[in-house]
């Protein structure tokens, strides 16, 4: 029995932890616990709920802690819409923080506003997706809005290539909003703080819709921008080959041709130009000019052979 009162007034105290968030985040609103007497001291599948009274509007708020079936929920929709009529708003938050309602799928970035931006994925269980309409996560003070995110390939139109280098290109993600669509692979969730939720009629989230249609707008931007890229990687290879012509001439394959070179015969067939563009001839420049040599200087003629002949005087030599 104690375990059993203990889930009890842990469900109470998450429940008016809320009701005082309420209580600041929208003066004059007039909020209270619906408890059904019958189920006073019992076990109960779903918690007692919020239903707030502001004007006009009338909003029932959920706080699940632990797993529904989905029969329960079927059910707590069914009195809902009996009780306040088919204009009362009926929102379910579950706590970010609890592993059983929260799935984390990673994160997406996006560019809303072509501002850069990170935004949390989560996969929602099958109760969630029942509940699709209207079904958020609260963490402390602000409350995650859900998109839903489904992953697909860009299917080739006429005039697009999207192979080799592009076939990464051609993977890509569309939004389906206000609410998540049947089918989605995630949900992405967009952050709001709980005092925005109650300024617009009927605790809608219109900040957070005006920021999906942001979203979906850069996809079409995205989906435009990759189609263009998918139209010019498919007109390169004719670009490339009108660009070179099959036969190469002397400039291509860097041979100058003179008057005096044979022609080819039409049996051998020049080979086709390389891939690089062609280079022309390197100029032939004239020697540069010779500086005028200086003249080399003389050397003196080497002594005559010494003799002692040379030294009588001419006339007293023999002959």
């Amino acid at each position: 029995m104690a375990p059993h009162q203990a889930d009890i007034q842990a469900d109470l105290t998450v429940i008016l932890d809320l009701r005082d968030q309420l209580v600041r985040a929208l003066p004059g609103a007039a909020i209270r616990l619906q408890i059904d007497p019958r189920l006073a001291g019992q076990h109960w599948d779903l918690p007692p709920a919020l239903v707030v009274h502001r004007g006009g509007d009338t909003v029932i708020i959920e706080r699940p802690r632990r797993l529904l079936t989905e029969p329960a929920v079927d059910t707590r929709l069914k009195t809902v819409r009996t009780q306040y009529g088919e204009s009362a708003t009926h929102w379910w938050f579950f706590d970010r923080d609890d592993a059983l309602h929260y799935d984390p799928a990673g994160t997406v970035k996006v560019r809303p506003h072509g501002k850069p931006d990170t935004h949390r994925k989560v996969r929602p269980t099958p109760v969630q997706r029942q509940i699709i309409s209207a079904v958020g996560w609260i963490t402390q003070d602000t409350v995650l809005i859900p998109y839903g995110g489904h992953l697909g390939t860009y299917p080739a139109l006429e005039g697009e290539d999207w192979t080799g280098e592009m076939e990464s290109w051609s993977r890509d993600w569309k939004i389906s909003h206000p609410y998540p669509a049947d089918g989605a692979d995630w949900w992405g969730l967009i952050p709001l703080v709980l005092l925005t939720l109650g300024q617009r009629t009927g605790f809608r989230p219109a900040p957070a819709f005006h920021l999906m249609a942001a979203l979906e707008k850069a996809e079409q931007g995205r989906e435009s921008h990759r189609r263009r890229l998918a139209r010019e990687h498919a007109q390169r290879p004719a670009d490339e080959s009108a660009a070179i012509p099959p036969a190469a001439d002397a400039a291509a394959n860097d041979i100058p041709k003179t008057a005096a070179s044979p022609e080819v015969p039409a049996a051998d067939p020049v080979p086709a130009a390389p891939e690089h563009p062609p280079v022309p001839p390197r100029p032939v420049l004239p020697p540069p000019a010779s500086p005028r040599q200086a003249p080399l200087p003389r050397v003196p003629a080497a002594p005559a052979r010494f003799t002692w002949r040379r030294l009588l005087p001419r006339r007293w030599r023999t002959h």
